[in-house]
């Protein structure tokens, strides 16, 4: 642990107007990031020292320090500008984005938390990431866990190992190379894709009120799948044998049942494919 005196004289370089700082982060340390207008690009490096640049020759950077939290921004004549951080990858780190693209990258052992106004949301690397945007694209990949809530933008989550939860208004949700246990994702009005670990004690459920269904189902999978739509069908590129329902509503049992799978659109179609057999569009 960084004594407090010698934290506090590092947090001092950053002086008004000062563009380019570097100062030592504790071990346990929590960082909150706020920026009103401009990109937010967080990057992991090594040891403790932490490097904070605006990209900009007018505005200044703000550090300070309370009770474990460093707390870093810019002065009003900073909005508009990139502010770029490189951080200990062991972090917990906290962002807030009024209009601007938010990405962090690297902070592969620290849960990472991002809210958003206007802008895209890119994490690669994240003991868990959690993300709230009004309007914007979410990207998520190689993480412990994903939160999301979107109103207007779409969501890709690529290789997260643990629980997903999903919420979206108008908003395509698209899952890839997932590992979890536990997925909850609707959206209003868009599409969602599943296609991963189907685990025996899992539990699955996709939601659209308008927008088709996809769920990859892998080969021997053990599965209780139920399925609802109110204005399309169901569409099985495998053979499936209902025990109740019809195409637009009912279940089915494969292998053991042991995974819990829940599909429903209001106003579009619910998909069942094998791995592989098709790919979602990420445009």
């Amino acid at each position: 642990m960084v004594p407090a005196t010698v934290l506090l004289a590092a947090l001092g370089a950053a002086g008004p107007g000062a563009r380019d700082t570097t100062f030592v982060v504790p071990e346990g340390a929590r960082i909150e990031i706020e920026h009103r207008e401009g990109d937010i690009r967080v990057m992991g490096a090594g040891g403790r020292e932490a490097r904070v640049v605006l990209d900009d020759d007018d505005g200044g950077i703000r550090v300070q320090s309370s009770g474990g939290t460093i707390r870093l921004g810019t002065s009003p004549n900073g909005d508009g500008a990139d502010f770029l951080i490189w951080l200990p990858e062991d972090v917990d780190v906290s962002v807030v984005g009024h209009e601007g693209d938010v990405t962090v990258a690297g902070a592969v052992r620290g849960a990472v938390a991002v809210r958003t106004a206007d802008g895209d949301v890119e994490i690669d690397g994240a003991a868990s990431a959690s993300v709230a945007t009004l309007d914007g694209d979410v990207t998520i990949s190689n993480a412990g866990s994903a939160t999301v809530s979107v109103t207007d933008g779409d969501v890709w989550l690529d290789q997260v190992a643990g629980g997903m939860s999903v919420s979206g208004i108008d908003a395509d949700i698209v899952v890839t190379n997932a590992d979890t246990r536990s997925i909850s994702a609707a959206t209003v009005d868009g599409d969602i894709w599943y296609d991963g670990v189907l685990h025996a004690d899992g539990s699955y459920s996709l939601s659209t009120h308008d927008g088709d269904v996809t769920f990859a189902v892998p080969e021997n999978a053990g599965a209780r799948i139920s399925v609802s739509t109110f204005d399309g069908e169901l569409v099985p590129s495998f053979p499936v044998q209902f025990q109740g329902g019809s195409l637009r509503g009912g279940q089915f049992t494969l292998g053991d049942g042991a995974a819990s799978v829940t599909l429903k659109s209001f106003d579009g179609d619910i998909l069942l494919i094998r791995p592989g057999e098709r790919t979602p569009d990420l445009e």
